[in-house]
Protein backbone atom coordinates (compact mmCIF):
# COMPACT_ATOMS: atom_id res chain seq x y z
CA UNK A 1 0.00 0.00 0.00
CA UNK A 2 1.34 3.65 -1.19
CA UNK A 3 2.29 5.62 2.31
CA UNK A 4 2.18 9.11 2.69
CA UNK A 5 3.67 11.73 5.20
CA UNK A 6 1.38 14.03 7.36
CA UNK A 7 2.89 16.09 10.60
CA UNK A 8 0.92 15.38 13.59
CA UNK A 9 -0.49 18.95 13.34
CA UNK A 10 -2.38 17.74 10.17
CA UNK A 11 -4.30 15.30 12.29
CA UNK A 12 -8.07 15.43 13.18
CA UNK A 13 -10.81 13.51 13.98
CA UNK A 14 -11.06 10.49 11.45
CA UNK A 15 -9.58 13.29 8.84
CA UNK A 16 -5.51 14.01 7.95
CA UNK A 17 -4.76 16.79 5.08
CA UNK A 18 -1.80 15.85 3.13
CA UNK A 19 0.46 19.04 2.91
CA UNK A 20 1.00 20.38 -0.88
CA UNK A 21 4.31 18.34 -1.80
CA UNK A 22 2.82 15.01 -0.57
CA UNK A 23 -0.49 15.81 -2.10
CA UNK A 24 1.52 16.22 -5.11
CA UNK A 25 3.00 12.97 -4.69
CA UNK A 26 -0.29 11.64 -4.14
CA UNK A 27 -1.94 12.97 -7.08
CA UNK A 28 0.07 13.84 -9.89
CA UNK A 29 3.12 11.16 -9.50
CA UNK A 30 0.79 7.97 -7.43
CA UNK A 31 -2.08 8.82 -9.97
CA UNK A 32 -4.08 8.23 -6.47
CA UNK A 33 -7.72 9.43 -7.02
CA UNK A 34 -11.12 9.70 -5.04
CA UNK A 35 -11.54 6.15 -3.18
CA UNK A 36 -7.58 4.86 -3.11
CA UNK A 37 -6.82 3.06 -0.20
CA UNK A 38 -3.09 4.78 1.12
CA UNK A 39 -1.76 4.90 4.40
CA UNK A 40 -0.24 7.80 6.28
CA UNK A 41 2.07 8.23 9.19
CA UNK A 42 2.94 11.17 11.40
CA UNK A 43 6.90 10.37 12.08
CA UNK A 44 6.34 9.74 15.66
CA UNK A 45 5.00 5.88 15.67
CA UNK A 46 1.46 7.16 14.79
CA UNK A 47 -0.33 5.99 11.51
CA UNK A 48 -4.04 5.53 9.74
CA UNK A 49 -5.03 3.67 6.74
CA UNK A 50 -7.91 5.17 4.86
CA UNK A 51 -9.18 6.44 1.78
CA UNK A 52 -8.17 9.60 -0.39
CA UNK A 53 -11.44 11.28 0.12
CA UNK A 54 -11.31 15.00 -1.48
CA UNK A 55 -8.94 17.91 -2.96
CA UNK A 56 -8.90 21.54 -1.72
CA UNK A 57 -6.50 24.23 -3.12
CA UNK A 58 -3.98 21.38 -3.74
CA UNK A 59 -4.24 19.88 -0.84
CA UNK A 60 -6.05 15.98 -0.54
CA UNK A 61 -7.66 15.15 2.89
CA UNK A 62 -7.81 11.69 3.90
CA UNK A 63 -10.73 9.97 5.78
CA UNK A 64 -9.68 7.54 8.14
CA UNK A 65 -10.51 3.89 8.27
CA UNK A 66 -8.52 2.84 11.08
CA UNK A 67 -5.27 3.92 13.02
CA UNK A 68 -2.52 2.93 15.07
CA UNK A 69 0.60 3.14 16.88
CA UNK A 70 3.84 1.57 16.16
CA UNK A 71 6.68 1.73 19.36
CA UNK A 72 10.45 1.28 19.04
CA UNK A 73 12.48 -1.39 20.46
CA UNK A 74 15.15 -1.07 22.87
CA UNK A 75 17.90 -0.24 22.21
CA UNK A 76 17.52 2.77 20.82
CA UNK A 77 20.62 2.80 18.19
CA UNK A 78 22.36 5.97 17.07
CA UNK A 79 24.43 5.84 14.26
CA UNK A 80 27.34 7.89 14.18
CA UNK A 81 29.01 7.86 11.09
CA UNK A 82 31.75 9.90 9.51
CA UNK A 83 30.68 11.91 6.12
CA UNK A 84 31.72 10.10 3.34
CA UNK A 85 32.28 11.58 -0.53
CA UNK A 86 29.52 11.85 -3.15
CA UNK A 87 26.19 9.98 -2.66
CA UNK A 88 27.45 7.42 -0.30
CA UNK A 89 25.92 9.27 2.68
CA UNK A 90 22.41 8.85 0.91
CA UNK A 91 22.60 5.44 0.99
CA UNK A 92 23.80 5.41 3.92
CA UNK A 93 21.09 7.18 5.90
CA UNK A 94 18.70 4.96 3.53
CA UNK A 95 19.76 1.78 4.58
CA UNK A 96 20.31 3.08 8.21
CA UNK A 97 16.39 4.09 8.01
CA UNK A 98 15.81 0.32 6.64
CA UNK A 99 17.72 -1.71 9.30
CA UNK A 100 16.33 0.38 11.97
CA UNK A 101 19.19 3.08 13.36
CA UNK A 102 16.55 5.65 15.26
CA UNK A 103 18.82 8.70 14.55
CA UNK A 104 21.69 9.60 12.42
CA UNK A 105 24.57 11.76 13.80
CA UNK A 106 27.24 12.59 10.66
CA UNK A 107 30.46 13.03 11.81
CA UNK A 108 33.49 15.19 10.49
CA UNK A 109 36.52 13.63 11.21
CA UNK A 110 40.20 14.17 10.71
CA UNK A 111 40.87 11.57 7.68
CA UNK A 112 36.86 13.06 6.14
CA UNK A 113 37.30 13.78 2.76
CA UNK A 114 34.58 15.92 2.89
CA UNK A 115 34.44 19.62 4.55
CA UNK A 116 31.57 21.87 5.06
CA UNK A 117 30.71 25.12 6.88
CA UNK A 118 27.78 25.46 9.30
CA UNK A 119 25.22 26.91 6.59
CA UNK A 120 26.23 23.54 4.19
CA UNK A 121 25.86 21.37 7.24
CA UNK A 122 22.33 22.40 7.84
CA UNK A 123 21.48 22.23 3.93
CA UNK A 124 22.60 18.68 3.99
CA UNK A 125 21.33 17.78 7.34
CA UNK A 126 17.74 18.53 5.94
CA UNK A 127 18.09 16.74 2.11
CA UNK A 128 19.07 13.55 4.14
CA UNK A 129 16.59 14.14 6.60
CA UNK A 130 14.23 13.91 3.43
CA UNK A 131 15.94 10.85 2.23
CA UNK A 132 15.27 9.16 5.48
CA UNK A 133 11.61 10.25 5.06
CA UNK A 134 11.67 8.52 1.64
CA UNK A 135 13.01 5.66 3.85
CA UNK A 136 10.27 5.69 5.92
CA UNK A 137 7.64 5.62 3.42
CA UNK A 138 9.25 3.06 1.15
CA UNK A 139 9.91 0.52 4.06
CA UNK A 140 6.54 0.91 6.03
CA UNK A 141 8.21 2.40 9.45
CA UNK A 142 6.39 4.23 11.36
CA UNK A 143 9.42 6.91 13.34
CA UNK A 144 11.05 9.06 11.51
CA UNK A 145 14.86 8.89 12.48
CA UNK A 146 16.51 12.31 13.05
CA UNK A 147 19.41 13.24 10.95
CA UNK A 148 21.27 15.82 12.64
CA UNK A 149 23.92 18.81 11.29
CA UNK A 150 27.15 17.32 10.66
CA UNK A 151 29.69 17.85 13.98
CA UNK A 152 33.12 17.05 14.29
CA UNK A 153 33.90 14.00 16.34
CA UNK A 154 35.36 15.79 19.20
CA UNK A 155 31.91 17.66 19.64
CA UNK A 156 29.87 14.87 19.35
CA UNK A 157 31.73 12.94 22.24
CA UNK A 158 31.74 16.26 24.38
CA UNK A 159 28.15 16.38 23.78
CA UNK A 160 26.79 12.77 23.74
CA UNK A 161 24.95 11.32 26.80
CA UNK A 162 27.75 9.32 28.44
CA UNK A 163 24.95 6.80 30.18
CA UNK A 164 24.93 5.45 26.68
CA UNK A 165 26.46 1.94 25.58
CA UNK A 166 29.22 2.65 22.95
CA UNK A 167 30.44 0.34 20.16
CA UNK A 168 33.39 1.43 17.98
CA UNK A 169 33.71 -0.23 14.25
CA UNK A 170 38.03 -0.26 14.63
CA UNK A 171 40.68 -1.65 12.64
CA UNK A 172 43.13 -1.34 15.81
CA UNK A 173 44.54 -4.60 17.07
CA UNK A 174 42.84 -5.64 20.21
CA UNK A 175 39.30 -4.66 19.08
CA UNK A 176 37.03 -7.55 20.23
CA UNK A 177 34.12 -9.47 18.00
CA UNK A 178 31.03 -8.11 17.83
CA UNK A 179 29.79 -11.64 18.84
CA UNK A 180 32.02 -10.88 22.48
CA UNK A 181 31.31 -7.15 22.39
CA UNK A 182 27.35 -7.96 22.81
CA UNK A 183 27.60 -10.45 25.15
CA UNK A 184 28.24 -7.96 27.46
CA UNK A 185 25.39 -6.39 25.85
CA UNK A 186 22.92 -9.39 27.07
CA UNK A 187 20.43 -7.25 29.63
CA UNK A 188 18.42 -4.28 28.47
CA UNK A 189 20.41 -1.89 27.51
CA UNK A 190 18.29 1.21 26.83
CA UNK A 191 20.81 3.64 24.45
CA UNK A 192 23.49 2.67 21.86
CA UNK A 193 25.66 4.68 19.76
CA UNK A 194 27.49 2.99 16.89
CA UNK A 195 30.43 4.89 16.04
CA UNK A 196 31.59 4.25 12.38
CA UNK A 197 34.48 6.46 11.10
CA UNK A 198 35.98 6.81 7.21
CA UNK A 199 37.59 4.18 5.36
CA UNK A 200 41.01 5.39 7.03
CA UNK A 201 39.76 5.04 10.14
CA UNK A 202 40.14 7.65 12.98
CA UNK A 203 43.37 8.84 13.60
CA UNK A 204 44.91 7.40 16.75
CA UNK A 205 44.57 10.82 18.90
CA UNK A 206 40.81 10.36 17.55
CA UNK A 207 40.46 6.79 18.89
CA UNK A 208 42.10 7.48 21.95
CA UNK A 209 39.52 9.63 22.91
CA UNK A 210 36.79 7.69 21.75
CA UNK A 211 38.02 4.69 23.52
CA UNK A 212 38.73 7.32 27.25
CA UNK A 213 34.77 8.06 26.63
CA UNK A 214 33.61 4.98 27.05
CA UNK A 215 33.21 3.20 23.89
CA UNK A 216 34.26 -0.43 23.29
CA UNK A 217 36.28 -1.42 20.27
CA UNK A 218 35.05 -3.91 18.08
CA UNK A 219 36.22 -5.51 15.14
CA UNK A 220 33.92 -6.24 11.78
CA UNK A 221 36.71 -9.01 10.66
CA UNK A 222 39.57 -9.13 8.67
CA UNK A 223 38.64 -7.78 5.48
CA UNK A 224 38.78 -3.43 5.12
CA UNK A 225 35.01 -2.63 4.70
CA UNK A 226 33.22 0.86 2.94
CA UNK A 227 31.94 3.04 4.61
CA UNK A 228 28.32 1.92 3.72
CA UNK A 229 29.00 -1.94 4.22
CA UNK A 230 30.27 -1.61 7.62
CA UNK A 231 26.87 0.48 8.44
CA UNK A 232 25.14 -2.50 6.79
CA UNK A 233 27.36 -4.75 8.62
CA UNK A 234 27.36 -2.94 12.04
CA UNK A 235 23.48 -2.28 11.84
CA UNK A 236 22.58 -5.89 10.82
CA UNK A 237 23.97 -7.47 13.87
CA UNK A 238 22.19 -5.53 16.41
CA UNK A 239 18.93 -6.00 14.29
CA UNK A 240 19.76 -10.05 14.70
CA UNK A 241 20.82 -9.57 18.40
CA UNK A 242 18.23 -7.12 19.73
CA UNK A 243 15.54 -7.22 17.20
Amino acid sequence: MDRFFASSESWEDRKITLDAEESHHCLRVMRKRGGDEIEVFDGTGRWARGEVAGEECGRVWVEVAREGRSEESSPLITLAVAVAKGKTIDLVVQKAVELGANAIQPLLTEHTVVRMNDEEGRKKAEKWQRVALEACKQCGRNVLPRVSVPVSLEKWIALRDQSHAGLLASLMEGAVSMKEALGGLREAVPNLDLLIGPEGDFSAAETTAVLEAGFQAVSFGSITLRVETAVIYGLSVLSYEFG
